[in-house]
């Protein structure tokens, strides 16, 4: 009865080790979750482990604008890229110019970087608003106030009320309705220098 009972222990042992390998195996091998696993030092601590990039792994670059709009290219992985270790990759774009590399996405790199100006498409664009108390012109479209190319003569507070309500929603553009932001792209966002010296005549009364 001994050896019979030793023999169950010993083989629900070898399960228990058995079923402990394929999990960790499994931990190992399978495909889901980021591209860099975490792993551990020789003293036991966690550390990132970033494997060199793969033939199937996918790069694009994004260039992202302070209008809003981003600009996405796709970064063939040719030989020179294939086997690129992680901290080489970040050496071709450190973070001192601005890049920082997303790899939040299975077996995807983001190579992205924040462009302090407005992209092509918005470069003749303006936008009015309020800066220092005043009305003031803005580059880009409305949500874009980064860089104030006109500050007006005219104190707000001096305008009407309505107008004052407006231009304060303006520079709040981005926490706005849908419809409301309609509107005030309808009154207060141009995409030509000859529409925005129109509306500007429109405040001549008010200059001081």
């Amino acid at each position: 009865m001994f050896r019979r009972k030793d023999s169950k222990v010993m083989y629900v042992g070898i399960a228990i080790i058995f079923l402990m390998c394929f999990a960790s195996a499994y931990g190992i091998y399978s495909k889901k979750g980021t591209m860099y696993r975490p792993g551990t030092t020789a003293s036991g601590n966690p550390k990132e482990v970033r494997p060199a990039i793969g033939k199937d792994t996918l790069i694009f670059e994004e260039i992202r604008y302070t209008c809003g709009d981003t600009a996405t290219t796709r970064i063939p992985t040719t030989s020179d890229l294939i086997g690129m270790e992680f901290a080489a990759l970040v050496s071709e774009y450190p973070s001192e110019e601005g890049w920082s590399i997303d790899d939040t996405k299975e077996n995807t790199l983001i190579l992205a970087r924040i462009e302090d100006r407005v992209c092509l498409y918005h470069r003749d664009y303006r936008h009015l608003g309020i800066s220092d108390g005043f009305l003031a012109v803005y580059e880009g479209p409305l949500g874009c106030n980064h860089k104030v190319l006109l500050r007006e003569n005219i104190e707000v507070e001096n305008l009407p009320p309505e107008l004052q309500n407006e231009l304060v929603m303006a520079n709040d553009y981005e926490n706005q309705t849908q419809d409301t932001q309609g509107l005030l792209k309808s009154l207060y966002e141009f995409e030509t220098e000859e529409k925005l010296n129109m509306a500007l005549e429109n405040f001549d009364e008010f200059q001081q």
